[in-house]
């Protein structure tokens, strides 16, 4: 038995890939923050990943980043799990932040491969234990091939679990057949979370651990009781039809986002009573036509009460 196996303490079930609110002048909207914590926890979240893509972290300036940390575990105050996303392009700023993330009580810390520059197996091997020897909590490797030229075979994968404090991987990829290869691993040791919420119930079927997604900051309770609870109680049939349900969804918002998903969840969580602010440029706001048009067909397929 592995070292690191004696040491798990990430939570199983729905992480949501935060979104983070902003103002108009680029500031974080803590208000906004909060209603949307509030109503996470309200509807079922497991837990939150705060500062990875969704949250645009990437395009955030570091003390940004861990202003965000410490909004965040300030107001949760221990309601529900907190695991920071700390990737970057450069080992220092990841460090940085996994070292912050430890000193205000983060539950454990994420990144992403190494992005923009061509890595090799010793680069990343390198990066992730700079990271875990910094936050001393557990760590997720964010396993994202469109963010990376970096591809993750599954014997590195079993290598770098020999790293102390490295538990798992945040898979988003559509392979399911690799992500079973991945929970077959010493009967399940490697913690593996699907990072597409589309797939979240194909996911539980390999064995996953839950799912870290942007669309649990909108449709909280359906993925959280409707898919995951439903799953493991064994109600096979209802966690199906919300899953499709979901994935009915999320193909109706997807048909009005131009660039990234983060306008669009922000407009939808709008609609819904609950202010996410704006975008960090150069992302851009949607188009009031495009909202709007997105809105009404919504409404009119019943979204807003599958959601409440």
């Amino acid at each position: 038995m592995s070292q690191w196996k004696k040491k798990k303490t990430l939570p199983d079930g729905v992480w949501g890939a935060a979104l983070t609110p902003f103002t108009k002048a680029g500031t974080i909207y803590a208000d906004g923050l909060k209603a949307m914590m509030d109503y996470q926890i309200e509807n079922g979240l497991d837990a939150f990943f705060i500062g990875g893509s969704t949250g645009e972290g990437m395009i955030m300036p570091l003390e940004q980043r861990m202003e965000l940390t410490e909004l965040v575990m300030d107001y949760n105050k221990g309601r529900i799990p907190v695991i920071v996303h700390v990737g970057s392009a450069d080992t220092a700023t990841a460090v940085k932040l996994s070292e912050h993330a430890k000193l205000k009580g983060a539950d454990g810390v994420c990144s992403v491969i190494p992005f923009y520059y061509s890595m090799t197996q010793e680069y990343v091997r390198e990066y992730y234990k700079a990271i875990a020897q910094a936050a001393e909590l557990p760590v997720l490797i964010y396993y994202s091939p469109a963010s990376s030229s970096f591809r993750l075979s599954l014997d590195f994968l079993y290598e770098m679990m020999g790293i102390e404090h490295i538990e798992g991987v945040k898979y988003t990829e559509s392979n399911m057949e690799e992500f079973r290869k991945i929970k077959d691993y010493h009967d399940g040791e490697i913690k593996a979370y699907i990072g597409f919420d589309a797939m979240l119930l194909n996911a539980l079927t390999m064995g996953a651990n839950g799912g870290i997604g942007a669309w649990y900051n909108v449709m909280t309770k359906a993925c959280c009781q409707g898919v995951y609870d439903n799953y493991c109680a064994g109600n096979f049939e209802a966690a199906r039809e919300t899953q499709w349900k979901v994935n009915h969804y999320i193909a109706i918002i997807k048909k009005y986002i131009k660039g990234t998903n983060h306008a669009a969840a922000k407009s939808v969580l709008r609609a819904m009573g609950i202010d996410a602010g704006t975008v960090m440029p150069p992302i851009l706001p949607m188009s009031p036509l495009d909202e709007q048009s997105m809105i009404e067909e919504l409404k009119k397929e019943g979204f807003f009460q599958f959601v409440r």
